[in-house]
């Protein structure tokens, strides 16, 4: 499961309330003063273009980690293997044009870097204000939702995946919607670093102020623990040994598998680990909110 990420380049201050520069962060992000989402390496196999005059980067690990994604399309035949790459190419693409493009209109310019299993918008300097914030953490799963509204709204006036009927043209078209849809609602999830989280962060620091991260990280982690069960729940409700719950849900709810389990499992430790280093869990002044204590 490919959830798409967005980091930038002195967006967020350390410790010390200074802002990292941005060619202090020509390799790493940091998100409150710790490490938590690295730039890749520049390598001499990566695909560079422009694009709306945003530069943009795409690392060999991205074409390897959609092959992986989609390793299940290569049932049907090797071209829709290649379509589900070209799809997860477009959809992750047009995620992080909506975050570059947000940045602009804030006044900042943004490198585009598509990597693994996501992609990074990197601004050139800070975008002040936790509303820009908040609203360029949303643009990216928004400029997905419009290609997906697009797509889907486009052929149900026209038609124009019977009227060809190519069974390529249909995959490109379910594959365009799913993942854009699906992807879009789990990069929500309000788990960091993915936009959401974003989104969480800023609205918790406006509500608790000084305690707003270490809630946000508290929400963060809770939340990737129960994807983390409900993606267990779904890869055995398709076994043997599952009743087919599942098949009885609208086709738009997210399923979880065995991959998005592990991801998850992933971000929960991340979040953990910033907790510990907040004080959320053991150390620091008693500052808990009353259902904590």
């Amino acid at each position: 499961m490919c959830l798409l990420l967005w980091a930038s380049r002195g967006l967020w201050p350390t410790r010390a309330g200074h802002t990292i520069e941005k060619a202090a962060l020509a390799r790493h992000t940091y998100w409150r003063g710790p490490l938590v989402l690295a730039e890749p390496e520049r390598t001499n196999y990566d695909l560079r273009f422009r694009l709306l005059g945003f530069p943009v980067r795409v690392h060999p690990w991205f074409w390897l980690g959609s092959v992986l994604l989609g390793a299940s399309a290569l049932d049907l035949g090797l071209q829709y293997l290649a379509l589900w790459v070209l799809v997860v190419f477009v959809s992750i693409l047009v995620h992080e044009f909506g975050h570059a493009l947000a940045f602009r209109w804030y006044g900042a310019d943004a490198d585009v870097v598509l990597y693994a299993f996501g992609g990074l918008a990197i601004p050139s300097h800070t975008v002040s204000g936790r509303w820009r914030r908040i609203a360029v953490s949303l643009a990216g799963p928004a400029a997905g939702f419009v290609l997906c509204g697009l797509v889907y709204g486009s052929n149900e006036a026209l038609g124009w995946v019977v009227a060809v009927r190519s069974r390529e043209l249909a995959f490109v078209y379910g594959a365009l919607v799913s993942v854009n849809l699906v992807w879009g609602i789990f990069n929500l999830l309000p788990v960091f670093p993915l936009d959401g989280g974003q989104v969480c962060r800023e609205l918790c620091g406006m509500k608790w102020r000084g305690r707003g991260e270490r809630i946000s990280l508290q929400i963060s982690f809770g939340t990737a623990l129960a994807v983390v069960a409900w993606s267990i729940f779904c890869a055995m409700d398709r076994s043997n040994i599952g009743a087919g719950v599942l098949t009885g849900l609208p086709w738009w709810i997210p399923r979880g598998t065995i991959y998005t389990a592990i991801l998850f499992a992933l971000l929960a430790m991340t979040s953990y680990q910033l907790l510990q280093r907040t004080g959320g869990y053991g150390g620091g002044s008693d500052d808990r909110l009353p259902w904590e204590k």
